[in-house]
Formats: structure tokens, sequence, C-alpha cells
């Protein structure tokens, strides 16, 4: 057989494989979604996504672009759905789940939207790897990505976490191609999936920087930089069309805000009259795709100023952690994975000859321009701010599997069972992926962070089956989360107040357990003194209290 065919036959193969990885992967993630009620952001994003498909606007939410909320809301509104007149997104959003009494179906076809941006992650994984490193790493890049529990868990819902997932180590990807050979077909392509990264989400503003500039550097070392700033050109010609595209072409100011107070003046270094006269009509002039510039400075000055709180290690903290990012990756990655991504760096030193040595590193270079963003980052409410990285540690422990399996016997069984041990892990985190904390690191009490890596309000479905289970006739509630209770088959129930100290049924959300509510930081932590009846799912604790045993005494 010539040798053309035989390369033919291995690609065909190839595809075979990782369609075979892709749809195992998919059903995993699907099989979640009756599991899980919605969490916190889900309604906002079908209601920002909704907007822009009814009324053509993007107003309500600009920190967040539209390319994943539209998918989110895309099946909806093919059904008919349309917005409400809910005075705020979250509100609409819960009026679109809940949409003729099908809240359930609802919200799959709300998940299903992101779906094709998981499968899509999973084939750059596998193209990029092979392209850097060889088939066999591809292919191992491939597996490994896809079974990794904290990308399947966000792969589950309707967020636009995935989607930069996907578009963002596209974008690199590109970059990497176009570096090499700057034609206008490759031009266009890295334009127009730098342009999806902007319209994923705002974070790839610092991201596409800070990535893609290591890669350059690295290939300066191997050849000169010649006759490239026509493609770079056409390049950032196509990024703009796509963001503009995005907007549905919309100009808009970048503040609708009047008078002579502005935010977005107090925050800038202008104090005098005549420089804020100056700067004034900069932002209120309706400019093509003026949401975008908007919501970066929203995005901004929320990260400055607002912060989110969270506990990690034991402190909170509404600004966050330099080591946050390092440490909650490390405890939610599962440990085998780890193993394999040192082998793969250790295998990309030792890489001697120089163009190659530059492709094996393409990958390894936006890990740390990822990890360096996020040391200057004060949201520290989740691994979902970083989640890209994992395209990029994927490609990197595929190449320390393939490299591990062809060194020797010894290694290829050590391969062998690293593979194993982390099959076994993935599976037994079926159906918590985004909860998943590795075999060192236990945070189910928080230790590691609670928000959107243990307590995202998911967990309202699981609850209404306990307590349809235990027969409770009725409920005091404190939930952290964005679900109308009202909806969710729960028994008759009412709010916890931090004040009350209620008997019979109680249910906690383990981020006001541990974090309380506002001005009372302390308001729920005497129900720990109690074993919960029932840890539901992994965020919600439910209690029964008998008469005589709530006092503070």
């Amino acid at each position: 057989m010539p040798a053309s065919d035989g390369d033919a036959l291995r690609l065909r193969l190839e595809w075979i494989a990782a369609v075979a990885l892709n749809l195992i992967a998919a059903l995993r993630v699907v099989s979640t979604y009756p599991v899980f009620s919605q969490t916190w952001d889900e309604p906002s994003s079908v209601s920002c996504g909704m907007e822009w498909l009814d009324r053509g606007t993007y107003l309500r939410d600009p920190k967040h672009p539209p390319l994943g909320r539209v998918a989110t809301a895309l099946a909806l509104y093919w059904r008919g759905a349309r917005s409400t007149a809910a005075v705020n997104q979250l509100e609409d959003g819960n009026a679109l789940l809940g949409w003729h009494g099908q809240y359930r179906t609802n919200l799959a076809l709300a998940r299903l939207g992101v779906l094709p941006f998981f499968l899509f992650a999973c084939i750059v994984v596998w193209r990029w790897t092979r392209w850097a490193i060889g088939p066999a790493a591809g292919l191992m890049a491939l597996a490994l990505f896809s079974f990794l529990p904290p990308v399947l868990g966000h792969a589950g819902m309707a967020m636009t976490d995935i989607v930069l997932t996907a578009t963002l180590p596209a974008a690199l990807f590109s970059f990497s191609l176009w570096v090499e050979d700057p034609s206008p077909r490759r031009s266009l392509w890295l334009g127009t999936t730098a342009g999806l990264a902007l319209i994923s989400k705002l974070t790839a503003l610092a991201f596409l920087p800070v990535c893609g500039l290591p890669i350059l550097l690295g290939f300066l070392r191997v050849a000169p930089f010649r006759h490239r700033l026509r493609g770079l050109a056409l390049a950032g010609l196509a990024t703009a069309f796509v963001i503009a595209a995005g907007y549905r072409f919309v100009a808009v100011p970048i503040s609708l805000r009047g008078g002579e107070s502005h935010p977005l003046l107090d925050q800038m270094p202008v104090s005098s009259s005549p420089a804020r006269a100056m700067v004034r009509p900069l932002i209120e002039t309706p400019l093509p795709a003026g949401s975008f510039f908007r919501g970066a400075i929203a995005l901004w000055m929320h990260d400055q100023d607002e912060g989110h709180l969270n506990s990690f290690l034991g402190k909170r903290s509404r600004s966050g952690w330099w080591y946050y990012y390092a440490v909650a990756l490390a405890a939610k990655t599962p440990s085998a994975f780890l193993l394999l991504a040192a082998a793969g760096f250790a295998f990309a030193i030792r890489q001697r000859k120089p163009d190659l040595r530059w492709r094996a590193w393409t990958p390894v270079w936006p890990i740390a321009g990822i990890l360096a963003a996020g040391l200057l980052s004060h949201s520290n409410i989740g691994i979902r701010h970083v989640l890209p990285i994992y395209a990029m540690l994927a490609a990197i422990a595929g190449a320390g599997a393939a490299g591990l399996y062809r060194a020797s016997r010894v290694s290829a069984a050590l391969c062998a069972l690293l593979l194993l041990w982390y099959g076994v892990a993935s599976a037994r985190a079926h159906p918590d992926y985004l909860t998943y904390f590795n075999e060192f690191a236990d945070g189910s009490e928080g230790r590691f962070g609670l928000d959107s890596d243990l307590d995202w309000g998911q967990d309202l479905t699981r609850l209404s089956q306990a307590c349809a289970r235990r027969h409770v006739d009725s409920l005091a509630i404190a939930y952290y989360g964005s679900a109308d209770l009202d909806r969710m088959g729960l028994p008759p129930w009412h709010p916890l107040t931090g004040g009350e100290r209620p008997t019979g049924w109680v249910a906690v959300s383990i981020f006001l357990l541990k974090l309380g509510t506002p001005g009372q930081p302390d308001a729920f932590s005497w129900l720990e003194r109690f074993p919960p009846v029932e840890r539901v799912g992994k965020s919600i604790r439910l209690y029964y209290l008998p008469s005589g045993q709530t006092s503070d005494r």
C-alpha cells in the first residue's frame, strides 16, 4: 500500500476514534441534565441570549459577550419563547426556563446549546496536539480532555465558560499555525477565531496577549518574523468584523448615563473639567459594537471594586488570593492527569530539534500566561474562570502518556496504570463533575472554595426528591442560588432567616452555612452543631431539628 494511502487510512481511523470519544463524552454530559437544577447564572445567560434574538439588542448584562448566551437561548427561541417584561435578566431568565411549565425540558435545551462548543474544544485539543507533538499524543490528549471532570461539569451548564474553553485554544492554535505560515487563509482563520474568543468571554482580552506573545517569542528563536504585517492587518479586520457581527452591528455608546457625575469618568485618571469634557464625548457617542467596550469596562470596574465573597483554605475574602488558581487547579484536577502532565513537560524539555521543540511548546506557554493573568484577578470564585487552561494541559498530558508508552516496557506499564487510575477517578465523579476534588484534596466542606466549585445552587432537584422520599411536610430553607423555589417541587416552605431557630425540617446551602449572609457572616453556623440527616448532592445539608434542641444554650 503506498505511503500516502497508509497515511490517509491512519487519519481516517484517528477520526473514527475521535468521534467515538466525543460521543462518549457527550453522552456523559447530557446524562447530567436531569440531575441538576439551574446554577446561579444560567437564567441570566438565557435571558441575555433571548434579548439578542428577540429584540436585536444586548444591553442587560454586557459584562458577558453574546456568543454562548445566544447559544443557550436558541432552542427556546425556535420553540416560540420570547423575552418577557421582567425588570431584570434573572427574573426574565427564570420565566423563560419555566415557559409553558416545562422547566426541565427548557433547562436541558438551554444546556444543549453549548454542547457543540465542548465537542469543538475536543477536536481543537486533538488537532493542536497532533500538529505540535504527534498522532498518538493527539488521541491521548483528546481522551484525557474528554474525561476531565471539571470540563465535563461545565460542559453541562448553560454558561459561557465552556464556550471560551473551545474558542480560546482555537485562536491560540490558529496563531501558532499563522506564525509558521501567514497566508491569507490562515490570517482570516486567525482573525475569525480570535473574534469568536472575544465574543465568548471578555477575559479573552487578557488571555489572548499573555498566551500569544510567548508563542511568538518562541518562534523568533527558530526563524525570523518577516512579511507578516499584511497578514496581521487582515486578521485584525476579520476580528473586528466578527465582534461587530456578534453584536449585530448595532452602534451604541459605551455609556448610557448622563449628568456631571459618572461612574466611568470617576474611575478614570481625569480630574480637571477640560479633561472630563474631552473624555465625555468618547463614552457617549454611539460606536459599532459599543456594548463590547461597555462590557469590558464594566467587567474591569467590577473586578476592581466589587469582587466576590468566597472562602479558601479557611480564609474569607472578597478580593481573592494571589495563589488561588494554582492551588484550586491542583485540588480539582485528577492526580493521574497531573502526573501525566508532569511527564509531558519533561518530554517537551528534552526535545532537542528547534523546530519540533517550538511546536511542542506552543501548548505549554499559554498555561503560564493564563496562570499569570489569574494572579491579577480579584474574582476568585471558581476554576471556571481559567477553564481553557485544561485544553493546553491535556495536550501536555497527552504528550506525557505517549512518551511514557514509547520509552520502555516499565514506563509503558506505568502509563497504563496512570490511565486506568484516571479513568476510574473520572467514572467515580459521575454525575458530580462540577464539584469534583481529587483523592488528596477534600473539598466537601469548602476548604478549597465554595461558590461555583462546590455550591452553585445546583442541587434543588435532589432536595425535592429527598423531601419526597422522607415525606417532608414543611421546610425552612436557606438557599444560595437563583431558582424560583415555587417551581422546584418542594413541600410548603419558608425562607430561613439568620435570627431564626426553627424546629422540624431545615435545608441550608453550604455556601450560606459557611459564609452566612451580608451583615451576618455567622447567620447559620449554629446548624453545624447538629449532624445533617442527609447531604443532598454536594451543596445542601438537610436537617431535622426536634423541639427543644435549637436554643443557643
